[in-house]
């Protein structure tokens, strides 16, 4: 996640059966940069340092984004953070 200064958004983590199991976004972890693991259910392996692990009760997970657009000269500003909302693969996760 990038730092979003203080905008709002949220990203929505849900199950295969329409179940939202956590957030991320302003009301629930801040709008500070940060790296988040999604794991399926009994994964063992190790969380890298400085990433905060979201465990999820399914091995398949839908995600919906959102960020808030303040008006029609905000919406450049709102895409561009909205873009760099990244998952990548834990074996291809550098530290930045």
């Amino acid at each position: 996640m990038p730092d979003m200064a203080g905008r709002y958004y949220s990203v929505q983590l849900t199950d295969s059966w329409g179940t939202d199991f956590a957030y991320v976004g302003r009301r629930t972890t801040g709008t500070q940069a940060g790296n988040y693991l999604i794991s399926g259910p009994g994964w063992q392996g190790k969380v890298p340092d400085g990433v905060k692990q979201i465990v999820s009760p399914d091995n398949k997970v839908l995600l919906i984004g959102r960020t808030l657009v303040e008006s029609d000269s905000d919406l450049a500003t709102a895409y561009g953070l909205a873009k760099q909302i990244q998952l990548t693969p834990l074996s291809q996760w550098q530290p930045s």
